[in-house]
């Protein structure tokens, strides 16, 4: 089942100058709104689609030195669609996408149907695009795109370009019950062929573009240790440490509460900071190049399964997490779930501060605000000494 997809920059550059966004956006606010685009497609359904468009008239103005071939893709991705591919080139490889049944949703006209006449579904270059699959599908993907976003948390959002080409949006947020999710997506406009063999703006959002971090319960004053802790360890500079952290504190007391949605918003929940440094003694251990180590860290959180994530230092110097399955505990390699490089650290923190500010998460802002207050108190050193001493 394939339901997300990347749409790059120049592809919704297009959406908007043509007007496309625009009818999108006048759908998605009306009274009737987008439905859900999510979920299994069969070819009965897809029958029914062809059907009816084709009885609409919408197969009738495809360009005909195109038309052919249309047919003939359209037919293949309905009998196999794995026999079809995309075809994504990164800095490093070319990736070969195979099709799956969901795809032909994207060329079959259905979406576009919404907000285009039977002429304009396929006057491409009117609206300003190479070829009728690379317009068709991007505005299929965005449709689909912007059905799923009623589905999701606006959590806080930043990107990252990398040095190996990937350009990384990172997002905070929290789930339905209020648990710590951090998700990562490469948003990179890396070179892409639909199944089509045409050139187009937007690519099948694959496993390897998209990593996520799924804790249970209050985790965030864990996780916020951890980032303090690896940026001290690594001296990563950041303007807040030499002020006490009152830019970051400033910044939270600017932020809007969000709604109560459970018990721990009413208050009473909070914990003695000093319980969540227990072990800031201890430095986060360092991966090799084989994302291998001895150590298991003591800087980690929860899981409502039987593993847990636990925070490592990469060999590059990143902040990742890994996440540790109680059967294979034993073993030295560690899966990476989430990695940050050292300019993401402030960021972190900001993005717990968000989520719970924001009441996302079950941990209030004030007992993160207190991690700091308490980490640069006279408090925090003379509890250090007295813990090295037991």
């Amino acid at each position: 089942m394939r339901s997300d997809y990347t749409i790059y920059p120049e592809g919704l550059e297009k959406l908007r100058k043509s007007g496309i966004e625009a009818k999108v956006q006048k759908i998605k606010n009306s009274e009737d709104g987008l439905a859900y685009q999510g979920g299994v497609v069969s070819q009965w359904e897809i029958k029914n689609i062809f059907k009816d468009l084709n009885e609409r008239g919408y197969y009738k103005h495809i360009p005909g030195d195109f038309k052919k071939h249309y047919q003939q893709v359209i037919n293949g991705l309905f009998k196999e669609p794995r026999n079809f591919n995309w075809a994504i080139q990164t800095p490093s490889k070319k990736i070969v996408e195979p099709c799956e049944l969901d795809d032909i949703l994207l060329f079959l006209g259905d979406y576009p149907s919404w907000i285009l006449g039977q002429v304009q579904m396929w006057d491409y270059k009117r609206f300003g695009f190479s070829n009728p699959t690379e317009f068709i599908g991007l505005v299929s993907a965005y449709i689909i795109g912007q059905s799923n976003d009623f589905h999701s948390h606006e959590g806080y959002k930043w990107t990252t370009k990398r040095k190996d080409g990937s350009e990384i949006v990172s997002e905070i947020t929290g789930d339905t019950n209020a648990d710590l999710r951090i998700f990562q997506t490469d948003i990179a406009s890396y070179p892409t062929t639909d199944p089509f063999g045409n050139p187009t703006l937007f690519r099948p959002q694959l496993d390897c573009d998209r990593h996520f971090v799924s804790p249970y319960h209050s985790t965030e004053s864990n996780l916020f240790v951890a980032v303090m802790k690896y940026i001290e360890q690594r001296q990563i500079p950041v303007p807040f440490w030499e002020g006490k952290a009152k830019g970051l504190v400033d910044w939270a007391n600017s932020l809007s509460e969000g709604p109560i949605t459970c018990a721990e918003h009413f208050g009473g929940f909070d914990h003695e900071p000093m319980l969540f440094f227990s072990v800031y003694d201890l430095p986060i251990p360092v991966l090799d190049e084989n994302n291998q180590t001895s150590s298991h860290s003591q800087y980690g959180l929860i899981c409502q399964s039987e593993g847990w994530y636990e925070a490592y230092i990469s060999h590059k110097g990143n902040f990742v997490l890994s996440y540790v399955e109680k059967e294979g505990k034993d073993s030295p390699t560690r899966r990476i779930n989430a990695e940050f490089l050292p300019e993401d650290a402030e960021h972190l923190l900001k993005g717990l501060i968000y989520q719970s500010v924001s009441h996302q998460g079950r941990t209030s802002v004030g007992q993160l605000l207190s991690l700091f207050a308490y980490r640069f108190s006279p408090e925090f050193e003379k509890d250090r000494q007295r813990l090295r001493n037991i």
